[in-house]
C-alpha cells in the first residue's frame, strides 16, 4: 500500500506543476512586464500560448504514448518540461520566455498528462485504490490552479519569479529520481502508426480557433478596431473582426479532421483519435464541462489578478493572498465531494450544484468589484466559487475515465485534457478581450463628452485608445503622460481610471454567462455514472454505480 502511495505522490507532483503553470504567473503580470520589457497583452499571450500548446498537442501526445509506451512518453515529456523550465528561469525577453514556458513546457505537459492517466489505471488495482487515485489526481489539478497565484506571489515578492521555475525543475528532478516506482504498461497488439494528417489537421484547427480568440484583444471580438494584415489579405477597420473569420476556419478544419478520422477508422487504419469517443454522451458532455470549468476559473483568476494589481496597486504576494479563499474552497470541497458526497449523491448532482455555485460566486465578484477597496472584499465570492470548482473537479474526469476500457484511458485522457486546455486558453483570451472592449467603449465615450479637450485632441485620443488600448495603473499612466499640461494629464488619468474600473467589473458578468454552457453540459450527462475506475475490457464493464467503495485512505 505504501508503494502505491509513493507512486501516487510522484504522479500528482507532475500534475501539480503542470496545472500550476496555468495560473501562477497571473499575479506577476506587472513584474513580468518590467523584467521582460513587454506589455500586459504580451504576458497574456504567453499565458494563453502555454495552454494552447497543450491543447494542440494533447491528442498527438496521447497517441505517442500508445506507440512508444506510456512510461516512456511520460519520461520524455518530463525531460522536455525540465528543459523548458530551465530556459524560462533564465529568460531575459518575452520571446525566450515564450519558447521556454509556452512551447517547451507545453509540449512536455502534452506528453505527460495522457500517459499519467493510463499509468494510474495500470499501477492501481480496480476498485477503491484506483478510485482514490483518480480523485486525488483530479483534486490536485483544481488545487494547483487555485494555489498557483499564491505560490507565484510568494516567489515574485520575496524571491524572484525566476526561482518559481527553478522550483519546478527541482520537482522534475525528484520525479526522475523516483521513476523506478512506476510500472510500465505493456502495449498489446500491433503498434499503431502515427497519423500525421490527423495531427496536422487537429493542431491547425485548434490553434486557429484559439489564435482567433487571442486576436480579439487587439482587433475586437466582432468588428475590427483597426486594420488586420496577413499574407497579403487586409481586413479594414470597421469590418468583420479576424476573430470571427479564424474561429470559423478553425471549426471547419476540425470538422474535416473528424470526417477523415471516421473514414480511416472504417477502413481499419491508424487514427489520431478514436472518433467513436465523440458518440459517448458522458465523454462529450463531460469534456465540455471540463473546458467550461477551466475557462471560468482561469478567466476569473486573470481578471481579478489584473484588478488588484492595476486598481488596488497590490504586490504579487498580496494579489496571491487575495485568491486564498478560492484555494481553500477548492481544497476543502475536493476532499468532501470526493469522499463523502459521492457516496450519497450521483456525480451529476454534485457537479450540477458545483457549477451553479461557480456562476453564483462569479456574479458576486462582479457586484463587489464595483466598489471594492480591498482584496478582502472578494472573500465570499471567491470561496463560493472555490467550493463549486472543488465539487466539479472531484467528479468529472474520474467519471469519464471510468466509462472506458483500460486500453482507451490514454486516448480518452488526451481528448479530455485537450478540452481542458482549450478552456484555459479561452479563459485568459476571452477575459482579456472583454476587458479591452469595455475599456475602449467607456474611454472613448468619456473622452467625447469631456470639455477638457478640443475636437482635434479628442480625435487623437480616441485613435490612440482604439489602436493601443492597454490596462495600466494610474502610476504607469502618470509617467507616460508627464509631458502633458497638468490639467490634461489629470483628465486623462481620471478617464483611464473610470474605464479601467468599469472594464474590470463587467468582465465577471460575461464570464458567468459563458459559464452557463457548463451547466447545460452537465444537464445532459447520464443520471448515473461509474466511479470505480476504467474497466479492464469493454466486455467486462460493470453497470453504472453511484457509490464509491469504502476503504481506508492511502497512507502518503
Amino acid at each position: 500500500m505504501k508503494s502505491l502511495s509513493r507512486v501516487l505522490l510522484v504522479l500528482v507532483c507532475a500534475q501539480f506543476i503542470i496545472v500550476l503553470d496555468t495560473t501562477f504567473m497571473n499575479v506577476s503580470i506587472s513584474k513580468l512586464v518590467v523584467d521582460l520589457h513587454t506589455t500586459v497583452t504580451g504576458v497574456q499571450a504567453a499565458i494563453t500560448m502555454y495552454a494552447l500548446t497543450m491543447a494542440a498537442l494533447m491528442i498527438p501526445g496521447a497517441k505517442f504514448g500508445d506507440i512508444v509506451g506510456r512510461k516512456r512518453a511520460f519520461m520524455t515529456g518530463l525531460l522536455i518540461y525540465g528543459l523548458g523550465t530551465t530556459i524560462t528561469s533564465l529568460s531575459g525577453s518575452l520571446m525566450v520566455f515564450i519558447i521556454g514556458w509556452s512551447l517547451l513546457e507545453g509540449i512536455g505537459a502534452a506528453l505527460m498528462l495522457p500517459a499519467m492517466m493510463s499509468l494510474i489505471a495500470y499501477n492501481f488495482p480496480p476498485g477503491a485504490a484506483r478510485t482514490r487515485a483518480y480523485s486525488a489526481f483530479a483534486a490536485t489539478a483544481g488545487a494547483a490552479a487555485a494555489i498557483g497565484p499564491i505560490i507565484g506571489g510568494l516567489f515574485t515578492t520575496y524571491l524572484s519569479w525566476r526561482l518559481a521555475f527553478v522550483s519546478e525543475l527541482l520537482v522534475v528532478l525528484f520525479i526522475l529520481s523516483q521513476r523506478q516506482l512506476i510500472k510500465e504498461q505493456a502495449l498489446k497488439g500491433e503498434k499503431p502508426k502515427f497519423d500525421w494528417l490527423g495531427f496536422g489537421l487537429s493542431s491547425l484547427g485548434l490553434v486557429t480557433i484559439v489564435e482567433g480568440i487571442i486576436l480579439a484583444s487587439s482587433y475586437g471580438i466582432v468588428k475590427a478596431r483597426r486594420d488586420f494584415n496577413f499574407a497579403g489579405l487586409t481586413l479594414s477597420a470597421g469590418g468583420i473582426s479576424p476573430t470571427i473569420i479564424l474561429v470559423i476556419i478553425g471549426a471547419v478544419i476540425l470538422g474535416i479532421f473528424v470526417a477523415i478520422e471516421s473514414r480511416r477508422l472504417k477502413r481499419k487504419k491508424s487514427t489520431l483519435l478514436d472518433v467513436t469517443l465523440l458518440k459517448k454522451r458522458i465523454i462529450t458532455a463531460g469534456s465540455i464541462t471540463q473546458m467550461t470549468q477551466a475557462l471560468v476559473l482561469t478567466a476569473v483568476i486573470f481578471a481579478l489578478s489584473l484588478y488588484v494589481q492595476m486598481e488596488l496597486n497590490y504586490s504579487a504576494i498580496k494579489s496571491g493572498l487575495t485568491l486564498l479563499p478560492l484555494s481553500i474552497g477548492v481544497l476543502v470541497m475536493s476532499a468532501i465531494a470526493g469522499r463523502r458526497l459521492s457516496s450519497r449523491f450521483s456525480p451529476k448532482t454534485v457537479m450540477l450544484a458545483g457549477f451553479v455555485l461557480i456562476i453564483f460566486g462569479d456574479f458576486i465578484l462582479g457586484l463587489i468589484a464595483r466598489n471594492a477597496t480591498s482584496g478582502s472584499d472578494f472573500l465570499i465570492g471567491l470561496f463560493v466559487m472555490g467550493v463549486g470548482v472543488g465539487s466539479v473537479v472531484s467528479q468529472n474526469q474520474n467519471m469519464m475515465i471510468s466509462d472506458v476500457p483500460a486500453e482507451k484511458t490514454n486516448e480518452t485522457s488526451g481528448f479530455v485534457n485537450t478540452f481542458q486546455n482549450v478552456g484555459s486558453s479561452l479563459g485568459t483570451s476571452i477575459a482579456g478581450a472583454v476587458i479591452l472592449a469595455v475599456f475602449i467603449s467607456v474611454a472613448t465615450t468619456t473622452v467625447n463628452s469631456s470639455s477638457a479637450f478640443s475636437a482635434s485632441q479628442k480625435d487623437t485620443l480616441n485613435q490612440a485608445i482604439v489602436s493601443k488600448a492597454q490596462i495600466v495603473s494610474n502610476q504607469q499612466l502618470t509617467s507616460a503622460t508627464s509631458h502633458l499640461p497638468p490639467s490634461l494629464q489629470a483628465e486623462i488619468i481620471q478617464i483611464n481610471a473610470k474605464a479601467r474600473q468599469r472594464a474590470l467589473t463587467v468582465v465577471y458578468y460575461a464570464i458567468g454567462i459563458v459559464g452557463l454552457i457548463g451547466v447545460g453540459a452537465i444537464v445532459i450527462l447520464p443520471k448515473s455514472a461509474p466511479l470505480a475506475g476504467p474497466t479492464e475490457t469493454a466486455k467486462t464493464k460493470k453497470p453504472f454505480r453511484h457509490k464509491m467503495p469504502s476503504s481506508k485512505p492511502l497512507e502518503v
